[in-house]
Formats: C-alpha cells, structure tokens, sequence
C-alpha cells in the first residue's frame, strides 16, 4: 500500500510543477536593459536545475520498475541523487555578467558573501532539522531490521515463545546505506551551488545593489527548497514503507509501543510526503519569478 502512496505524491510533484508553470507563465515582467540578461540567465539556470532534477528522479523510478533484481533500492536515493545532479550542473554552468567599458570603474557594494550567508536563513535552518530527522529515520530502520533469506537487512520480524511474523520489504541497511550516501552527496552539491551563487560577480554600479541581492537570494531559495522537497520526499517513503511494515508484522503480543512506532512512523511519512510537494511546488515557483521584484524597480538616471 504504501509504496503506490509514494508513487502518488511523485505524480502530485509533476502535477504541481506544471500548475506552478502554467500560473507563472502568464505574467512576464519587463526588466530593467542593463540587468536583464543576468536576470534572465539566473532564471533559466534555476528552471534547468528544477527540469534535470526531474529527469533524474524520473529516470531512477524507471531503472527501478524495469529492474526487479534492484528490489526497489534506487527509489530510496533517487530524490537525492537527482536533486544533487540538478544543482553540479547549475553549479557548473557558467555565471552571466554585466559588462563594463574599460573607462567605467566598476562601484559594486562591498559586501562578504558566502554559501551560508547566501542562502535563505529560516529556510536553510529548517532543510538542516529534516536532515537531522531523515538521518534519524534511517538508522531507526536500519537498526531495527533483519536479514532476509539472502543476508539483506530489508525485513522487520516479530517472534513469540509460539509464533513469528516477518514482513519485506523493510527500509533497513539494504536502502538505507544508498539513502545516507545520496544524502553526503546532496549536501556536496548544495553547498557548491550555493557558493557559485555567493561568488558570482556583483553588478557593477551602486544603484543595482538591490537587483543583486534579490536574484542571488531568489536563486539560493531555489536550491534550498529543492533540497528540502527531495529529503523530504525520501524521508517521507522511507518512514512511510516503515510505519507500514511495523504494523503489518506485529503480533498480538508484541508490545503496544511498537504500534505506536509504527503510527508515528506513518504519520511521519505522510506529512513528509506533503511538505515535499509543498517545497519543490515553491521552488518551482521561485525560479519561475526570480526578478519580478525587480521588474517593479524605477531604472536608475543616469
């Protein structure tokens, strides 16, 4: 049951995406000559991070239907893995300047910037308390589970003096080890995404200060809630299978604390699963509008 549930909240991510697009493709703001193209290049790189992010997602929800002998484990790592592909290739593509005559001074503020302080601060403090939750989740089930027929932590049992129940699939070590590792390799990616964003070169005159905190603090909330929705999203299934699992295996004397557990579990996983299309719903958002702000700035006199 509760992997279609996954399944369904994946199809709820697309579907909000698309409404996203579909609302913010109405309303194009005019921008300001000078700071258009940089604008408009932040826009599109954050709209191609959301895009690759999914075609990742979407390829290891493939590999993972059309393989069976995988058992599934690519789907516990492939929100991470392709949230993190999305944000190297962001990373990676090359930053959009003003350009100045070798007349003009360059009078940017001067102010220190880095991927900490870049980034959203409530939002990236909120990303950094699921990724303390998801990790707790995960090594929960890994502790908890068994080993199967062939030696694979992916089963939870319950065994009395009389009886004994095992159910598979578990999220135990066998998923949690590529969840963990897509999880070192996210925070990797986020943090160089960010610092691309930090380091970028600021435009050049006084007056547009406020233009270059605004994409710069537009693109890094683009990161961040990316990053949230795909913790989230694979803490969500992975609490989900989990809760689901404790309650099926349980026995008439196993103690009530497990159905506890096993509630708390799928609760968990359902909210998780909502926050996630909530926060790649608002990141879509977000790149969609990076520089509307902006548009509605007077254009310095000159």
């Amino acid at each position: 049951m509760s992997g279609p549930v996954v399944v369904l909240f994946a199809v709820l991510i697309v579907l909000a995406v698309v409404l996203v697009w579909s609302i913010a493709r109405r309303r194009p703001a005019a921008l300001p000559d000078r700071v258009a193209p940089v604008i408009s290049a932040a826009r599109r790189r954050a709209l191609t991070a959301v895009a690759c992010a999914f075609v990742v997602f979407l390829a290891g929800v493939v590999a993972a239907v059309t393989m069976p002998a995988l058992l599934g484990w690519p789907l516990a790592a492939a929100p991470l893995v392709a949230v993190a592909a999305a944000l190297l290739l962001y990373a990676s593509t090359p930053a959009r300047t003003v350009p100045v005559a070798a007349h003009q001074p360059r009078a940017a503020a001067l102010r220190y910037r880095s991927w900490w302080t870049v980034a959203p601060r409530r939002w990236l403090y909120a990303c950094l308390e699921i990724v303390v939750v998801f990790v707790a989740i995960v090594v929960f089930c890994g502790m908890t589970a068994q080993a199967d027929e062939q030696g694979r932590s992916r089963s939870i049992r319950f065994e009395s003096a009389l009886e004994a129940s095992e159910v598979s699939p578990y999220p135990g070590w066998f998923y949690g080890v590529p969840a963990l590792i897509g999880l070192i390799v996210l925070m990797a990616a986020t943090v160089i995404a960010l610092h691309r964003i930090a380091a970028t070169v600021a435009l050049p005159a006084p007056e547009e200060a406020d233009a270059d905190i605004q994409w710069r603090r537009a693109s890094a909330a683009v990161v961040v809630r990316l990053v949230s929705g795909a913790v989230l999203f694979s803490g969500g299934g992975i609490a989900l299978i989990a809760g689901g699992g404790v309650r099926r295996a349980m026995l008439e004397s196993t103690p009530t604390l497990w159905a506890i557990v096993g509630d708390v579990l799928v609760i968990v996983g359902v909210v998780f699963l909502v926050l996630s299309v909530v926060c790649v719903a608002l990141a879509a958002l977000t790149a969609f509008t990076i520089g509307e702000k902006i548009s509605r700035m007077p254009e310095p006199v000159r």
